[in-house]
């Protein structure tokens, strides 16, 4: 994949994108704890995310002094400030965004679309022809980066968080690589 393999530049931010590992949880957790007030993903669904689902996770890092925020950084520099979870599951084409979060400091400097793209790669490196996702009906910010990206909603889900609010259902087709392009 092209993002794991060169920095995007967004902003004057240097930006990695990588493959989630265990050691970076506990940053996970801090974004999601900081992302969202209700519906988080736990240490536990990070973990089994990572090491045992079909799917991919994937981190965007920031070379720490680039950073809005602080954070521990891992030994070369980089801390991640962005997360998406991305799930395959067998008999279906469609791959899901389960979690996607990016630091609140960090957002508007173009890590959101990055790393969304990373996750469409991703999906359609695995085959899948087309991506799928919930989004709260009040997240204006993410519908936006949603929409721009060529997402249309399909359907509502009234009462699906816990605080019973609605989800909109999104979905984007994907244009799986093709054999010369490999």
């Amino acid at each position: 994949m092209r993002h794991e393999i060169a920095p995007v530049h967004c902003d004057a931010t240097c930006i990695v994108i990588r493959r989630a590992k265990a050691a970076d949880i506990p940053a996970l957790l801090a974004i999601e704890e900081q992302s969202f007030a209700t519906d988080r993903m736990t240490r536990r669904n990070f973990r089994y995310a990572i090491l045992k689902a079909k799917g991919v996770v994937l981190v965007a890092d920031c070379q720490v002094g680039n950073c809005q925020s602080g954070g521990h950084p891992p030994g070369d520099g980089r801390r991640p400030v962005a997360y998406g979870v991305l799930g395959f599951h067998a008999g279906t084409s469609l791959a899901r965004l389960t979690s996607f979060a990016v630091e609140p400091g960090n957002r508007g400097r173009g890590i959101a679309r990055r790393l969304l793209s990373a996750l469409e790669d991703a999906a359609a490196a695995h085959g899948c022809a087309g991506l799928r996702l919930e989004v709260r009906a009040d997240n204006a910010a993410a519908i936006a980066l949603y929409t721009a990206a060529g997402y249309r909603r399909f359907a509502v889900y009234p009462a699906y968080y816990e605080d019973d609010m609605a989800a909109l259902r999104l979905e984007k087709p994907l244009q799986t690589p093709s054999p010369a392009a490999s």
